[in-house]
């Protein structure tokens, strides 16, 4: 119904930033005579970053390099090019897809990403991965993923990759 529409359009103008989404939100607003609203600049503490991951990142263990990355794919560039400058990482273009990966993967970032989703929570089950990352470190420091698997790191080592590859 419409009165549902229009509280619906208010609820998310000024807080839509993907350039195909805000297009079509301005179709529906200028059918209705609404202003559209741009959403204020990213900044370090908005939580966007939580909700991008959440739908459309990823947290994942490379076993062949031994290194955790967290990532975000995109085919608009412009929604990925503010995150290097807050969160560090890399921009990378997919030549295959045609599409834009941000990837982090240096140990300080990861651990300030982990603070980060502290404050601005996971909502899916990708959150068990984020506060997996520093248990990850610690492991690798004490080289459990070298040590034989009925040593007490090895047992850590396998505890630690079941947790990751359950996602619990």
């Amino acid at each position: 119904h419409k009165k549902g529409l229009l509280d619906l359009i208010h609820a998310v103008n000024g807080k839509i930033r993907n350039p195909t989404r805000l297009a079509q939100l301005y179709k529906i607003c200028d059918k209705y005579g609404i202003t559209v609203l741009y959403a204020e600049p990213l900044s370090y503490d908005n939580g966007w970053l939580s909700g991008m991951i959440d739908s459309d990142g990823s947290i994942c263990l490379n076993h062949k390099s031994d290194q955790i990355f967290l990532s975000i794919g995109q085919k608009n560039k412009l929604l990925l090019d503010p995150l290097t400058h807050l969160y560090g990482g890399s921009l990378y273009l997919q030549k295959q897809t045609v599409s834009f990966k941000w990837v982090v993967f240096r140990k300080d970032q990861l651990f300030a990403l982990v603070e980060y989703f502290k404050k601005h929570p996971l909502r899916s089950a990708k959150k068990n991965r984020a506060f997996l990352i520093p248990m990850y470190f610690r492991l690798k420091e004490l080289k459990a993923h070298l040590a034989t698997t009925n040593s007490i790191l090895g047992k850590a080592w396998i505890r630690f990759n079941k947790k990751w590859d359950s996602y619990s």
